[in-house]
């Protein structure tokens, strides 16, 4: 056997404090304290050097910073980005729960209402969930050493940075998340962090609904004692309807809206998990990690090692410890919902179950040990290539920054545009020409043959595009019946393996003045 079962089970007890890794060196028992600094300052250096630029700035950014800014400026969520071609998006934005779009408007009414400082409310709620999972670890009796595992599994994995730091809510929803089980957990009196705990856990749902899937676990943290059971129940359940009670009374009078803005999105979603094989699902999953088939087979061994250790507990005890039983229903509740919704975004909250696991393998002293430890390092190693990659090799600003003008060049003489791309020029665009009307995409499964939505996309001057067989539908027909229309296509010039890797396709209306793009 590649462990010692008797030490490593005893490690597991919640009661005991494993042994210290370096019990005589004053200087590496500091290693967890220096270890915190390093990445911390790491994180933020790199943020605040490179977010201008890396990681690019995605659709989706537009799409929910639109509200957002709108929120700051008005107090109403509409999205004018997709005005005419999503009914109702200028009037009311429905098409996801609000909490992230009304949070993150208070940081636009804060500071500046750019791209960067949503980015950086992003930025802020990823590194409060990696403390908070931290401070978690610490509280359910895991070493500082292992808790700093876990720490460093989440903080140092590159996927952290490249979708967490993008002005999108995975962070936002972590954090509630994290904070309903830190409540459930602690000492307070069995009816309020109920009550607190439904509230969090509902938050995080109403930031996005992959937030429910965590449903079970705030569940066990707080029933796991098994004490007043159904009382807790109760006050949970009444907690978590108070968030979802002021959405509904948002949403109220335009339940049609939601049908039809919610409603297409569910559709999507069932489109995306009926048209992906499994392999394609696995592509998605992995498609964020550095070194995803060693991460790969990280995962895997981790997975198959706490089986055995897990079926070995129950043959010996006939029932699992807490802090296995958490791993379990946490790991498991996070991958079906990842199998169902076959979307690379929501990979990030793998991290956090993954990272439980790197921090109980860390409390066994040979072969557990060494695979945390490799985790981590594999992080690093994949930190070192982005590094060389986008700042070393190349100056990625200023590569965007060309790309940007080549655009705007080719943009200038046109009023209407479209945006379908990576990186995503909207904010450059936008500030340049500020009197022209920019439009985001909507996903090419979606479909809304409305003639308000075909005739505003037959007024558009202009199309851009980072892959032309994404286009919706009803583009794709305009544009081959308009053979006129001229089409400039070129690749943003680095490497294949740059995450500023992609082609920029334009369509644009004929002006009788065309000339060579540069």
């Amino acid at each position: 056997m590649l462990w010692n079962y008797s030490t490593f089970s005893k490690s597991l007890k919640p009661n005991k404090k494993p042994p210290l890794l370096f019990p005589s060196n004053p200087i590496l028992t500091r290693l967890p304290q220096a270890t915190f600094l390093i990445l911390s300052l790491f994180f933020w250096f790199y943020f605040f050097t490179q977010t201008a630029s890396i990681p690019p700035i995605w659709p989706d950014e537009v799409l929910f910073f639109s509200p957002a800014q709108a929120f700051a400026k008005t107090g109403h969520l509409t999205t004018n980005v997709l005005e005419g071609l999503v009914p109702g998006m200028e009037y009311k934005t429905l098409w996801m729960p609000p909490g992230f779009l009304i949070l993150s408007s208070l940081f636009l009414k804060i500071l500046p209402d750019t791209i960067y400082s949503f980015r950086f409310f992003s930025a802020l709620t990823v590194f409060l969930s990696a403390w908070l999972f931290y401070k978690l670890l610490v509280r359910e009796k895991f070493s500082k050493f292992t808790a700093m595992i876990g720490f460093a599994t989440i903080l140092s994995e590159p996927l952290v940075f490249r979708f967490g730091t993008s002005g999108r809510m995975e962070g936002l929803t972590a954090l509630f998340f994290l904070t309903s089980i830190y409540v459930a957990g602690s000492k307070r009196g069995n009816i309020s962090k109920s009550f607190l705990t439904g509230i969090f856990l509902s938050c995080s749902a109403m930031t996005h609904p992959f937030g429910a899937s965590f449903g079970l676990v705030s569940l066990f943290f707080l029933v796991r004692d098994k004490d007043s059971t159904l009382q807790k129940f109760f006050f949970f359940v009444l907690g978590g309807m108070i968030p979802i009670g002021l959405w509904v009374a948002y949403i109220h009078p335009d339940w049609d809206l939601l049908t039809i803005q919610f409603g297409a999105q569910l559709i999507r979603k069932q489109i995306l998990f009926g048209s992906f094989t499994a392999l394609t699902k696995l592509k998605v999953f992995l498609f964020g990690f550095a070194f995803s088939k060693v991460r790969l087979i990280i995962i895997i061994t981790q997975i198959f090692t706490l089986v055995l250790i897990s079926i070995s507990l129950y043959k010996k005890k006939h029932e699992l410890n807490s802090r296995l039983n958490v791993y379990w229903i946490w790991i498991l509740s996070v991958s079906f919902a990842l199998y169902s919704s076959s979307e690379g975004w929501y990979v990030f909250h793998f991290i956090f179950p993954f990272a439980w696991g790197m921090a109980l393998l860390a409390e066994q002293k040979y072969f557990g040990r060494i695979l945390s430890l490799a985790g981590v390092s594999l992080s690093f190693v994949g930190w070192l290539q982005i590094v060389n990659i986008h700042w070393i090799q190349t100056d990625s600003t200023s590569i965007l920054n060309t790309q940007f003008q080549k655009l705007a060049t080719v943009l200038k003489p046109h009023n209407k545009i479209y945006l379908q791309t990576i990186p995503d020029p909207y904010f450059y665009l936008s500030d340049i020409y500020p009197n022209k009307k920019f439009l985001e995409f909507i996903p090419g499964e979606l479909e809304f043959p409305s003639n308000e939505y075909t005739l505003v996309i037959e007024s558009q001057d202009a199309f851009v595009f980072y892959n032309d067989s994404l286009k919706n539908q009803a583009i794709s027909l305009f544009l081959s019946s308009h053979p006129e229309w001229i089409r400039e296509e070129w690749d943003i010039p680095v490497p294949s393996n740059h995450w500023l890797h992609f082609k920029t396709i334009v369509y644009h209306k004929p002006t009788g003045n065309e000339h060579a793009s540069p």
